[in-house]
Order: structure tokens, then sequence, then C-alpha cells
């Protein structure tokens, strides 16, 4: 993929076009070796002729491209050539976009015959440029311009590295330029002098720390469903990963219970079980109380009169008989037993927890039960159902049959994830469309790392570590996750020599309270047990497969817990899979 210079596109580009097209530059399996510099900021920066560029696309043994971008509707009456925006604003170009191109193109030429001489290696590469049409298909060929040097909608259908190496092959066939291309050392002096003019250098954790800034503040909007279930005494709340449901759970027990009710948060996962207990700890509520579900009542057994007879039987039952039938057996019994009962139960994960016998147990510890107490359920019942169970369909007939009487909403927007690792989770998730409305916070790329093998991989995640710390990032920001247990995964095996923090090795999370892991260390986790948390900035290692519904399940849940960087740590045969999967945002049903 593309080394992409700035890395991310200025926050002020209104334009989708040229978005689409920094993604589709980016995210190209076959342009690893190019370097693509986006001028955005530079007629701001009012640097010279060539920065009012869109993109100049710089290719080793090829030469250097020139694209104009121009998105929208595009006409042209009388000589005069126009453009129609997506709201029907119709604004008339001083030139033709093809003119426009031609002349950046000469004026980049101008420029590096100046800086390197004319007859240099540097001036003689070939140079080229097209027009790019995203959202319609080439204009009819005039005068004016070559067919190729026209790129439309139905060109796009095929990687855009085939576009521009069509470019470049018959500005060459034109030019009758027989010698090879630009050799490598030539189009890196060529990068280096344009370098200066065209990135701000800011690293990555500096972007991570601004991202991180922003997304906070926008975790205020979900408050406004607060408003709305404050005023129903039983609700359903459904939300895609990243849509704040941890958030509003919490937020809404500390509400009840500031009003003196006593609450019970509870989850399925463990770590985040101990997340909502540090959480309610530190708030000091009394009638506050949060864990996971099976902690919470297997705590309520062994301080119940059938602490003695469970331990017994549980000595010789296996894992999946203790937590799907004699746990609960004993926290029924034990309920039954205790004198107390809560005034509000607030449930995130519901999709993993919503059985009959879960809202049997509930219901008994609940004032007025399932069917008439106050009560609170956060679920994602798509793609973070990971631990199998019945469908959305079957799980809401469940509530249905207990309860007949509830408020049914649902999040809307992705308020934990980058725009950028929010769209490209659903997409690689394998939906048909964004499942939630993306942020506005663009971020850093998705950056994708291809692995052969298991010491290849090894090899790759070595150098990431080594140059986010080099770069300034913290370990305790940084989440390692597979969907493989620590002795089966690359993470096992890490020992990272770094200049600032000595050597750097991986350890499992075994709390859901940050910092996961200190000092020299960086906390590890499976996809499935950091279900419900989140880090600054996830490394996803192992990923073998991006297809079937399992993997795609993983997939989402995993890459959804980075909310301002993310790393994938993919074997090489899926790379095709993942480009054909983020070519799917130029698809008319893909509404980003």
């Amino acid at each position: 993929m593309a080394r992409m210079i700035p890395t991310q596109y200025d926050e002020g580009t209104t334009s989708s076009a040229e978005k689409r097209v920094f993604h589709l530059l980016e995210n190209d399996p076959d342009t690893g070796q190019w370097f693509v510099l986006h001028s955005m900021g530079l007629s701001k920066r009012r640097i010279g002729a060539y920065g009012e560029i869109d993109f100049v696309v710089l290719i080793p043994t090829g030469g250097v491209i020139c694209l104009e971008i121009k998105g929208g509707r595009v006409s042209c009456n009388h000589g005069v050539w126009q453009t129609i925006d997506r709201f029907g604003a119709v604004a008339n170009l001083s030139k033709s976009p093809f003119m426009q191109a031609r002349e950046g193109m000469f004026a980049l030429l101008h420029a590096i015959e100046k800086k390197f001489g004319q007859g240099s290696d540097a001036s003689r590469c070939v140079f080229g440029y097209a027009v790019v049409f995203p959202d319609v298909d080439s204009p009819p060929q005039t005068p004016e311009f070559e067919v190729w040097e026209a790129i439309g909608r139905n060109d796009l259908k095929t990687p855009i590295s085939k576009n521009i190496q069509k470019v470049l092959s018959a500005q060459r066939k034109k030019l009758g330029w027989s010698r090879s291309g630009a050799t490598e050392s030539t189009i890196a002096d060529i990068r280096q002098f344009l370098r200066p003019d065209f990135e701000r250098v800011i690293a990555r954790p500096t972007v991570v720390s601004e991202c991180e800034s922003a997304l906070v503040s926008l975790t205020e909007d979900q408050y406004k469903v607060l408003d709305m279930i404050s005023s129903n005494s039983r609700c359903l709340v459904e939300g895609a990963a990243g849509t704040g449901k941890t958030i509003l759970a919490l937020e809404y027990s500390r509400r009840q219970a500031v009003r003196g009710k006593k609450v019970l948060l509870l989850c399925f996962n463990r770590l985040l079980g101990d997340w909502f207990e540090s959480r309610a700890k530190e708030l000091g509520i009394p009638t506050l109380q949060a864990n996971s579900y099976f902690r919470h009542f297997r705590e309520q057994i062994m301080s119940s009169d059938y602490r003695g007879e469970f331990e017994a039987v549980a000595q010789s039952a296996d894992q999946n008989k203790l937590f799907s039938d004699l746990l609960p057996f004993y926290a029924q019994l034990s309920a039954e037993a205790a004198l107390s009962q809560f005034d509000v139960v607030v449930i995130d994960e519901a999709q993993d927890l919503l059985g009959p016998d879960v809202l049997d147990l509930l219901g008994t510890v609940l004032k007025g039960g399932i069917a008439g107490g106050q009560w609170y359920l956060f679920g994602d019942f798509t793609r973070q159902c990971i631990y199998g169970g019945p469908s959305r369909e079957k799980h809401l007939g469940t509530l249905s049959s207990a309860c007949q009487h509830f408020t049914h909403t649902q999040l809307h927007t992705n308020c934990r994830n980058t725009r950028r690792i929010g769209e490209e989770t659903a997409l690689l998730s394998g939906f048909s469309s964004p499942p939630y409305k993306l942020g506005q916070i663009d971020g850093l790329a998705v950056d994708y790392r291809y692995w052969k093998d298991s010491h290849h991989q090894l090899e790759k995640l070595t150098e990431v570590i080594r140059g986010l710390l080099g770069e300034g990032m913290k370990p305790t920001d940084l989440v390692l996750l597979s969907p493989r247990k620590f002795s089966e995964s690359v993470a096992s095996r890490l020992s990272c020599v770094t200049q600032k923090h000595g050597t750097i090795s991986a350890v499992e999370i075994r709390s859901g309270v940050r910092p996961y892991a200190t000092g020299s260390r960086v906390g590890f986790s499976t996809v499935q047990s950091f279900k419900g948390m989140e880090s600054p900035a996830v490394i996803l290692c192992d990923v073998e497969s991006a297809s079937d519904d399992e993997p795609q399940a993983l997939l989402y849940t995993g890459m959804s817990r980075a909310r301002s960087f993310l790393v994938m740590m993919v074997r090489e045969p899926v790379r095709e899979a993942i480009a054909k999967s983020l070519m799917r945002k130029l698809t008319e049903g893909w509404k980003s």
C-alpha cells in the first residue's frame, strides 16, 4: 500500500471525491513502493504553482503522475466547464480540469529542473497527468485531452493503480520513451525535494493524542439517549460496536444510584466487569454494585448457605457445565433465599446474556421482576455475538415472552472509533453498509502489515512496536489482540529491544483496569476476552482469514476496540480479500 504524505488529509478537506481517491491510493495493494503526495495544504501556504495539484504520484521504475480530482457532476457548455456538487451548487471553472492538470504537471517539472538541472535523471523522468472523475463517467474525448488522461467512475471499478499505470504506459509511448523508468534513487531524490512542502511531520502518537481528546467530547452526544430512557421503566438499547452502550450503561446506573436507588450493573466479560467494579468504587456510591454476571452471582453463592453444596458439586464439573448449569441453579437458590432485592438492574453486553435462565435469575433479584421491574439492557445483536447462541430475532422473542411492555431504541453514532477505523471495521466485517453513523474525526490510516509465516510476523510486529515506541507512544496506550490464546499467538514470542524502554515483551491482561500493563510490557488479550473494552491503539495479530462469518465477527470485535490507531497483522493470502473489501467503498450501496 502506498506511502501517503502527509499520512492523513487535512481536516478542512471538504471534497468527498478527494477523500475517496486518497483511500483508493492508500489501500491499493499494488502501490506498495509508491509515494503519494497529497497537496491539500499547499495552496493555503502559497508555496508555488505546483501546490495546486491534488495528488502527485511517484512510482519507482516508472515516473511521476499528477492527478486532478473533479467530484460531483461535470459539464461543459460553450467551452465553459462546470461542476455541480451534491447540494446542486454550480461552479464555473476558469479552465478545463485537463488544462489544470497539464499546467500543474509542467510547473512541477520546471521546479524539478530548477532544483536538479535540465538533463538530470530527475528531470528526465516520465511525467504525465490525468483527471479523475470518481462520481461520473469520463467526459467525451475532445482534442484537448487523450482518452487515457481521463479516469471515470467505471474505470475505478478496477484498482486505481492499474489506471495510473495505463496513463504512465501511454505517456511513455506518446513520447517515444524507450529507456527504463525512473530508478528508485531518482524517485527518492524527487520525494526528498518535495517532501518539506507536502508533509507536516507529526508523529503518530501526537495524532493519537489529538484524536483521543476529540473522541472524548463526542461521547457527550450519546447522553441524549439517557433523557429518553429516563422516562421509561424498561428499555432495550441496541447499538453497534463503538456507539457508546457501555458508557451509557454506567452513566445511567450512576444517575439512578445517586437518586438513592439500589442498582445492579452487570456485563458478560470479566475484564469489563473489572472496569465496572473499579468505576463504581471510584464513584463512591454505596447503592451501586457493578461486576461481571458470573462473578457477581458466584460471590452471592459463596456468601449464602449453599456455598458448601456448590463447592462440592463444582469440583467434579467441567467448565461448560459449571457456567451453563450449576452456577445459574445455585445462584437462583441463593437469590431466592436473600432478603433484599435491587430497585434497578442494568445489563451491558446483553447479546451474550439474554437467555430464559438469565432472565429468570434477574427477575428474582429485581423488585417487580422482569415483567414489572425497572431494567435497562444494552446490546449489539449483529457481529458481536461471537459466542454463538440464538439469533437477534430469538433473543427479542425471549425478552418479549418475559415482558410484554418495554421500550426499544437504538444508538446510531459511532463515538469510539475514528472515522477510518469505524469504516474499515464495517467493510472487513462484511456489512453491506455501515451499521452506525461514522464519526467526524478522520484520524490515522489503518496500518496493514502482511506476513508470510510466523517468523515473518514476529519481525513485522517487532518493527511496528519499535517504531511506535520510538516515536513516543506509551506502552500503556498499546494493546495486542489476537483470536488465539497467548501461548499460540505471535505476541508470546515478542522480545523487542528499544532505546528508551529496553526490552519490550507482552503480558496477558489480567484486570480490566487501565493500565493493562506497566513498565516494559505491552498488554495482550484474546479478542473474545477484550470484548467491551477499548484502547487508544491496538495491534490485531494473527489474522488469517477475513471471509467467513466467525473470522468476520472476530474482526468486527477486535478492530472496533481501537479508538484512534489500529495496526492489522494479516497473513499474505488474505491481502486480496482485504483489498476487495476496501474497494466496496465505491459501490452505490455503501454510504459512509
